[in-house]
């Protein structure tokens, strides 16, 4: 997974421009995927799309190797503290699934 860094702030979208600096160039490094569920919610009715995986869990997971959040989608349940790491990226969705 990537991550584009500047001024101390990690995102996984690269933006055009730093909302802190205005700079344009920003670090780009590679990050396993791997982190805790820092929040989530149960999706029991869900859009067409993913209507065929539902009820699945909508997760905010904090990676261990960035100061950055990520909004995720895993099929088992979670609790708030559960490892995780990145399974797939799925039509442009990150996957995860929990870890031992």
């Amino acid at each position: 997974m990537k991550i584009y860094s500047c001024c101390g702030k990690d995102s996984i979208a690269k933006k055009y421009y730093c909302p802190s600096c205005g700079e344009s160039e920003f670090k780009e490094r590679e990050v396993n995927g791997e982190g805790s569920v820092y929040s989530f919610t149960k999706i029991h009715i869900a859009p067409s799309e993913f209507a065929h995986i539902a009820p699945y869990n909508v997760v905010l997971v904090d990676l261990d190797e960035a100061n950055a959040k990520i909004t995720t989608r895993i099929e088992e349940d979670v609790e708030i503290g559960d490892k995780v790491t990145l399974d797939r990226i799925e039509d442009g969705a990150y996957i995860y699934k929990k870890t031992a």
